[in-house]
């Protein structure tokens, strides 16, 4: 494996292991403090990862993409499902 390739991708993961040590101690806070919340943060962080996978697919759909009207078709369907 290309040593630079890891590098990359271990500064790439910083942000996102930050993330979620910070939602981790808000997990243990909410354990030690008895509030019962751990199983409702569980589920959120499991829909948001789903959410944001889905999202960044489409966009690089969208941006992978060379033809105006596939770009036109998708900014049209992003617009008229705002307006709902």
């Amino acid at each position: 494996m290309d040593k630079n390739w890891w590098l990359n991708y271990l500064k790439g993961m910083v942000k996102p292991v930050a993330a979620l040590a910070v939602v981790l101690l808000a997990m243990m806070l909410s354990y030690f403090q008895k509030l019962e919340l751990e199983k409702d943060m569980i589920h959120s962080i499991f829909r948001s990862f789903i959410q944001l996978s889905i999202i960044g697919f489409v966009l690089q759909f969208i941006f992978s993409q060379t033809s105006i009207a596939w770009i036109c078709l998708a900014y049209l369907f992003m617009c008229l499902n705002l307006c709902n």
